[in-house]
């Protein structure tokens, strides 16, 4: 589900423009990105295909019971067996937030399981039955399994608390950060910021402390999101210069991104993270 989402919000709606009108082989994490120039059997149906599988993927049968995969607002009527059914409608505007609330009405009251996906980089969601907190452990990177008597109307919240994260980048990628909120990826757009015309991107130096956000941003898609940081040009940074740009990072599928590795200070290491997709394993 983690790499899923992540998929999802950035890789795959990056690959569609936003009139819809074409679609990219790939969508490349750093330069210009570029439209496919053919419409044939294979890629471009691909990305048709996944688009209308994307509902099969919110909600699984597990155990008997309901699995919460993706975080969307939806709506589903799924079968449990022995003559039991299960309606269930979430209510979010996630990932803007990490608010989402599952309202269950099964077709009796009955015992069955359901289960949460806690992303791997939330480290203090919460949640709570009828408005009373569970006593069970929230664990990262896990299914979060509730298992008790339903009844129709039952609420299920879920808090996620989205904080921007630093991931830090790998091989090629050493001492660059990736700026992550949730499972949304930023990305540096030449075109959102003047103060960067002529300038090599990847020479540009961000101060990790001073990101800020996130602020409105309605040119990517309605009610999106972008942030804020402060930048050293090329050359400029020193322990004790001050950053003489502030930029603004944008949605992945910007399709004006040309970066997503941004450059910190040589040994900077406060508050930047691993990636959470390559240090997970299974309990």
């Amino acid at each position: 589900g983690d790499m899923m989402e992540r998929a999802v919000y950035n890789a795959l709606l990056a690959a569609q423009p936003p009139d819809g009108r074409t679609l990219r082989y790939f969508t490349a994490l750093e330069g210009k990105r570029t439209v496919f120039d053919r419409d044939t059997f294979c890629c471009p149906n691909n990305f048709r295909r996944v688009m209308a599988e994307l509902p099969m993927m919110v909600y699984y049968r597990q155990a008997g019971g309901l699995a919460v995969n993706l975080y969307t607002a939806s709506k589903a009527e799924i079968d449990l067996g022995d003559g039991l059914s299960l309606a269930v409608r979430q209510e979010t505007d996630y990932p803007n937030s990490g608010d989402v609330l599952l309202t269950l009405d099964p077709s009796r009251p009955a015992a069955f399981p359901v289960s949460l996906r806690i992303p791997a980089w939330c480290k203090e969601a919460t949640v709570s039955v009828n408005d009373q907190p569970i006593d069970l452990p929230v664990v990262p990177g896990t299914m979060l399994v509730i298992d008790r008597p339903w009844q129709s109307g039952d609420r299920v919240r879920l808090h996620m608390p989205m904080e921007f994260r630093l991931v830090k980048g790998r091989q090629l990628q050493s001492g660059r950060v990736a700026v992550l909120r949730g499972p949304v990826v930023f990305c540096l757009n030449p075109a959102r910021n003047e103060s960067l015309a002529g300038v090599d991107l990847k020479e540009v130096t961000i101060d990790p402390a001073s990101l800020e956000g996130p602020v409105a941003d309605d040119t990517i898609r309605p009610d999106g999101q972008a942030c804020r940081v402060r930048a050293w040009s090329p050359g400029k940074w020193s322990p004790t210069a001050v950053a003489d740009l502030t930029l603004l990072l944008t949605e992945l599928p910007d399709p004006g991104g040309e970066l997503t590795h941004l450059k910190v200070p040589d040994g900077a290491a406060d508050g930047l993270v691993d990636d959470e997709l390559m240090t997970t394993t299974t309990p």
